[in-house]
């Protein structure tokens, strides 16, 4: 890498959630908030809550956020940082949102819910759509465009699409916070003339951190670089196997062999079955089955 850095990776699960989710630099996340909302409202406070959310039913799988909120108008936000492919992201963020709408049921309510913001930052593009670095969906009639409902809504930011060599090239702000997302790290002081990003930068200051903070974030990183590298190997024998088949069949094969990879190279590296499966987005006995193989 270089030399030392200054600053954390702000992709890094670490410290994502120290800057974004936590009281001491509540501000960062609301000056972010506001940029990605684009005036749809604006955010003066939040109020962050139970990440981990309960099921609706015994047996039903739990729901865990990385950043869950309230603004001071009622609006229920979810910000979910993430890193490794899943298929069928979209549907997984849309159950995200529908259960922070329905965790607003209550008893004579008469089905009247607050805003659900779903933000989605991703290092990969949504399979089957095209790349977009800010994507928002809504609920709209088709043939008007008109909103049907205001209270369902999704914003997938793609980190992929971020190329920018320098900050200087962002065109506006929401662009410049996606670009310290993705490169705090490599810079080595806070660009001139943007008391917006004080805040961040200072949290994100490697010397300011603690011993044992040090160590938490330094595994943090080592989990962030194990992540790419799985997803290196993943697509690029995902293209292999696609173009030696050329059928869905063979892709699929060619899927179950590259996680049965990746499960052994990962299990060499010490982690568990339950860390693999949350990491790679599948249950643990569909996993646990790989590592037999």
């Amino acid at each position: 890498m270089g030399n030392t850095p200054r600053y954390m990776h702000l992709m890094t699960d670490y410290a994502f959630k120290r800057i974004f989710g936590s009281e001491e630099t509540k501000q960062t996340l609301i000056l972010f908030l506001n940029d990605i909302l684009e005036g749809k409202e604006t955010i003066t406070d939040v109020t962050f809550l139970d990440k981990e959310q309960l099921p609706f039913k015994e047996d039903n799988k739990r729901v865990v956020f990385d950043i869950y909120c309230t603004t001071t108008e009622g609006s229920h936000i979810i910000i979910e940082m993430q890193r490794t492919i899943q298929p069928t992201f979209s549907e997984r963020a849309l159950v995200y949102c529908s259960h922070a709408l329905l965790k607003q049921i209550r008893k004579g309510n008469n089905y009247e819910f607050a805003k659900v913001y779903g933000i989605f930052l991703m290092d990969f593009h949504i399979l089957g759509h095209s790349p977009k670095m800010v994507r928002k969906i809504g609920l709209i009639d088709e043939d008007s465009k008109e909103v049907f409902s205001d209270k369902l809504n999704m914003i997938f930011l793609d980190l992929c699409t971020m190329q920018y060599d320098s900050f200087e090239k962002c065109k506006n702000q929401l662009e410049q916070w996606l670009f310290l997302i993705k490169n705090l790290e490599t810079m080595n002081e806070k660009p001139k003339d943007y008391p917006i990003f004080d805040e961040l930068f200072e949290a994100a200051d490697l010397s300011h951190l603690a011993n044992e903070e040090v160590v938490s974030y330094s595994q943090s990183r080592m989990k962030l670089e194990d992540d790419r590298l799985g997803m290196a190997y993943f697509g690029e024998q995902k293209r292999i196997e696609g173009r030696k088949e050329g059928r869905i069949e063979g892709i699929q094969e060619g899927e179950t062999k590259m996680l049965q990879n990746i499960v052994k190279k990962l299990r060499d590296c010490g982690m568990s079955i339950s860390e693999i499966s949350s990491k790679l987005g599948y249950n643990d006995t569909y996993i646990a089955s790989l590592d037999k193989s």
